[in-house]
């Protein structure tokens, strides 16, 4: 029972140890910042901050960016009265990119058990999904292996035509552009 008690308050001891190590980290962590910052500052270099800005009516919360510039000569600001430069900058407008279905066309030469290990190699399609695409090119003319971006769509399709005209079949694989 003693060591058990023993154990307890050695464990209780090194976790209040460890938490009064990592506050002296850091504590050392933000006088190390402050230092490297008055450095940065007294070599009269451009300091970029991002500050968030007050809501102002029906404006939302807008990121500004603040520029102090300082003269190396006469400690000086270069724009003379101003202290800081405010600008707002505008939210990015983002879109998604267009994608593209990788599909695969019927002949009558390429065995079933080609197109299925095709699906599976560079699609990542289980037995059960490979086999109800190749069913569906098989008995429609075409079918859709993935939907893709562009370049990679482009790739996989690339990548396709290569391996089946080295191992002698004449599987056509195009992409096609998918409505948005």
């Amino acid at each position: 029972m003693l060591d058990a008690q023993k154990l307890f308050r050695r464990s209780s001891r090194s976790k209040t140890q460890r938490d009064v190590l990592r506050s002296a980290k850091d504590k050392l962590r933000a006088k190390n910042l402050r230092d490297s910052k008055q450095a940065f500052l007294q070599q009269g270099l451009v300091d970029w901050h991002l500050a968030s800005c007050e809501q102002k009516s029906n404006v939302n919360v807008h990121q500004h960016l603040i520029v102090k510039a300082v003269d190396e000569n006469d400690d000086q600001h270069l724009d003379g009265a101003q202290d800081n430069l405010d600008v707002m900058t505008a939210p990015p407008q983002l879109k998604k990119p267009p994608f593209y279905a990788v599909v695969l066309f019927n002949d009558d030469y390429t065995p079933m058990e080609f197109v299925i290990e095709i699906l599976q190699l560079y699609f990542a399609l289980d037995l059960d999904r490979a086999t109800e695409v190749m069913l569906t090119v098989h008995y429609r003319g075409k079918g859709v292996a993935g939907i893709y971006p562009r370049d990679i769509a482009e790739t996989k399709a690339q990548q396709v035509n290569n391996y089946a005209r080295s191992q002698g079949h004449p599987l056509l694989c195009q992409i096609e552009p998918q409505p948005e």
